[in-house]
């Protein structure tokens, strides 16, 4: 039997599959050499880790731990987020530079959702709302709203005004991402985003490939959504709209399209305005 890492190598994905489900656990040693090894390329390891999140153990999720902001990438972000361990808390924390030099947003995302007491996260989190690094500074704004620390809700809604692309995709790409935030408790946020008027090529729709490149989902010139296609496409995931009409992620949604979803959330108890949030600079 071919190594993981030759399996990789060759593109034998069903192969590959077949030996994590047979190893289980029994496979996360060998993960850890192919990660360890400096021949490795960054894509095998990249893919090595994905393998990781098939194997929900405490020794995947100490390993994923360590390849945060590594070689894991996003595979350690959403493997610890589907498997959350309090015995890689500690792990996350030693990672986090100090306000000024953290760049990564992810790691504060993820530890926010890490199975350890709130009080602690929130301690651990609210220095980074003075983070040098806008993106870093959202994280820990949503994350504190996802620990119900008070105040980070008004500072959610700063974040969704945010009057350049820039500062809207962070905020935005978070929700589409990240399930955590997929909530019905954060729908009056997002809310008024469906009527934001930020004109199209507002914010870059990005997929990373089984390679570990990365890609635009859609053509060229459907490559940017505005952040209100975001907001009713993650609305109407969120609370399980029914709606007549197919929701995409390479979508400009129509007027009546939104005015539709807006009557649908009025319905269900909703207030909903023609209002957008006030645009600020962000957080």
């Amino acid at each position: 039997m071919p190594s993981l890492a030759q399996m990789i190598d060759h593109e034998q994905w069903d192969d590959a599959y077949a030996y994590v489900r047979r190893q289980q656990n029994a496979i996360v040693p060998e993960i850890r050499a192919i990660a360890d090894d400096p021949n490795t390329s960054s894509t095998t390891r990249y893919i090595a880790y994905s393998f990781l999140r098939k194997v929900p153990t405490l020794e995947s999720a100490l390993l994923l731990a360590h390849g945060l902001g590594e070689g894991g990438r996003d595979n350690s972000v959403f493997g610890l987020i589907e498997n959350p361990r309090a015995e890689v808390y500690p792990i996350l924390k030693a990672k986090l530079q100090p306000p000024k030099e953290e760049e990564n947003k992810n790691l504060l995302l993820t530890m926010a959702q890490m199975s350890v007491p709130p009080e602690q996260r929130i301690a651990d989190l609210k220095p980074y709302l003075a983070a040098r690094n806008y993106g870093v500074r959202v994280g820990a704004v949503f994350g504190l709203a996802l620990l119900e620390d008070p105040g980070s809700m008004e500072l959610m809604t700063r974040a969704l005004g945010a009057g350049d692309r820039d500062g809207k995709r962070d905020p935005l790409m978070i929700f589409y991402q990240f399930r955590a935030w997929r909530m019905p408790k954060f729908v009056p946020v997002l809310i008024p985003v469906l009527n934001d008027p930020m004109p199209i090529k507002d914010i870059g729709l990005r997929r990373y490939n089984a390679d570990g490149s990365e890609s635009a989902m859609t053509p060229e010139e459907l490559r940017y959504l505005r952040a209100r296609d975001y907001a009713l496409n993650i609305l109407v995931k969120t609370l399980n709209i029914d709606v007549p009409f197919k929701i995409e992620d390479d979508v400009t949604y129509s007027k009546e399209q939104r005015e539709l979803v807006k009557q649908r959330l009025r319905d269900l108890g909703y207030t909903v305005s023609d209002e957008p949030h006030p645009v600020t600079s962000g957080v």
